[in-house]
């Protein structure tokens, strides 16, 4: 099963190897990222639906850290899975 798109995984494939790892890196310190605001949005609903307020008004931060997650695990995978196959194009 492929997670990877075709148009980006022929992007990743121009890119050198080296900065493929690093951008492969970023990208998953990202996502990592995102996963912990998802964490802390969560934990911001409870406490304010305890309180007794609406947690509404993060619904629409949950969604854009989701989808903003999303694509960092995305680009990560496709990043770091990349890193090892050789350079493309040859002698480059």
């Amino acid at each position: 099963m492929k997670i990877v798109p075709t148009l980006v995984e022929e992007y990743v494939n121009r890119v050198p190897r080296q900065y493929r790892t690093w951008a492969g890196i970023g990208w998953a310190i990202l996502a990592v990222s995102c996963a912990v605001r998802l964490l802390f949005l969560i934990f911001a609903e409870i406490v304010l639906a305890g309180v007794g307020w609406s947690p509404e008004s993060l619904i629409f931060g949950f969604v854009r850290w989701s989808v903003i997650g999303v694509i960092a695990v995305i680009a990560a995978i496709a990043f770091l899975t990349g890193a090892n196959r050789p350079d493309y194009p040859p002698g480059v």
